[in-house]
């Protein structure tokens, strides 16, 4: 018996190493799993907020549909894009200027100065382009 306490003594580094490699290595994978778990859970959190705001713009692209729907807003339509009118009505076009209407709102229309076109020359377009964007 007391010649296994040497043999025992003369190991005990090497146990002591193997131990202290194995605890390394637990906790590397620990830590590994553990980084890999709160990367999951941030991109599940983002998804979610993503899946939010999709669910948000669903609901009010429904809202516009069913508002572009009504009949007082087709005739809108009608009257804006077809040109077209009431019987007994009369048109008046005027030169210059535009109406633009939001398609959210159903009363409510812009009038918007048209800039005049200015018709340039390909290189000065190039050199506007390069140059001048803010001209353009």
């Amino acid at each position: 018996m007391i010649k296994r306490i040497p043999e025992l003594v003369g190991r005990w580094p090497l146990i002591l190493l193997g131990s202290l490699t194995l605890l390394l290595f637990i906790g590397v994978v620990t830590v590994r799993e553990s980084y890999r778990g709160w990367r999951v859970d941030q991109e599940i959190r983002a998804l979610e907020s993503q899946a939010d705001e999709l669910e948000g713009r669903n609901k009010r692209l429904m809202e516009i549909a069913q508002a572009l729907e009504s009949p007082e807003r087709m005739e809108v339509e009608a009257r804006k894009r077809l040109g077209m009118q009431m019987p007994g009505e009369q048109v008046v076009v005027l030169e210059g200027l535009s109406a633009t209407g939001s398609w959210q709102s159903q009363l409510q229309l812009d009038v918007v100065q048209e800039a005049p076109e200015v018709v340039r020359s390909n290189p000065e377009q190039w050199l506007y382009y390069f140059f001048k964007p803010h001209q353009l």
